[in-house]
């Protein structure tokens, strides 16, 4: 595996290595490992809840796993210099209904702003978000890798490191709140048909065990989650599609 540079930051309890910075360009080079299904996730700049339920077919639920004002974070990104104080961290478990763990991530907030956007905290921003209607964009500041006996405790599984990504959430034209997301094995169920990450991370799960790990921690089945729909890899999954569109030729 290629040797990233050690993150300025990291979450208590974490080894992060910088995959790309917004701040030092787009690396072509970096990005092209990336199966296309991952860089359309990672990267954009909408809803994840939204993302996460079309991929999964389930709603997404937020575990609330602390809250708490804070006065300084070394913890935090540097990001969190553009929120005006206090400073409110909000640490979830992202799962779907039927409970299997899609991700986990940390988001700091002005504490007027997190009483006002936030109405129900129990539930993941995005859903918060629709509920009121409120627009908003993500502007992505990095892609990292991150390591750790507290992810491998959370995702179920000895293997690391994990891609996880940090963006400022903004609303109008000012920021909003600065998010940290680290993404489960499981999310390459429903993404990747090969290994659930690019090359620079060999030693990491591959699809096999990310597929195993959503079927041990799934608590009831469902349309997302049958083993005989995901027998194959999904490549194999469109082809009588691609051969009915050959047929239309």
């Amino acid at each position: 595996m290629p040797q990233f540079p050690q993150s300025t930051w990291s979450l208590p309890g974490l080894s992060q290595q910088i995959v790309w910075s917004a701040a030092a360009g787009r690396d072509e080079a970096v990005l092209a490992e990336l199966p296309p299904a991952w860089r359309l996730l990672m990267l954009q700049d909408g809803s994840a809840t939204r993302s996460l339920t079309l991929l999964t077919g389930e709603t997404i639920v937020a575990e609330l796993q602390g809250v708490a004002e804070v006065t300084g974070d070394p913890a935090a990104p540097p990001e969190l210099a553009l929120l005006k104080r206090p400073h409110v961290r909000r640490t979830v478990m992202l799962k779907t209904r039927s409970g299997t763990v899609i991700s986990y991530a940390v988001s700091w907030w002005n504490k007027e702003d997190y009483d006002a956007f936030l109405s129900n905290p129990a539930l993941p921003i995005g859903t918060n978000m629709k509920q009121a209607r409120t627009e908003y964009c993500r502007e992505m500041c990095s892609l990292f890798l991150a390591e750790g006996p507290a992810l491998n405790e959370r995702f179920r599984t000895d293997g690391g490191p994990f891609l996880g990504r940090h963006y400022v959430m903004r609303h109008g034209n000012r920021p909003l709140n600065v998010i940290v997301e680290i993404y489960a094995p499981s999310i390459a169920y429903h993404l990747d048909s090969t290994g659930w990450y690019p090359r620079w991370t060999q030693g990491a799960p591959t699809w096999n065990d990310a597929r195993k790990i959503a079927a041990d921690t799934v608590s009831r089945p469902d349309f997302s989650m049958r083993a005989a729909d995901h027998a194959a890899p999904q490549t194999d999954a469109v082809k009588p599609f691609a051969t009915r569109l050959q047929g239309q030729r």
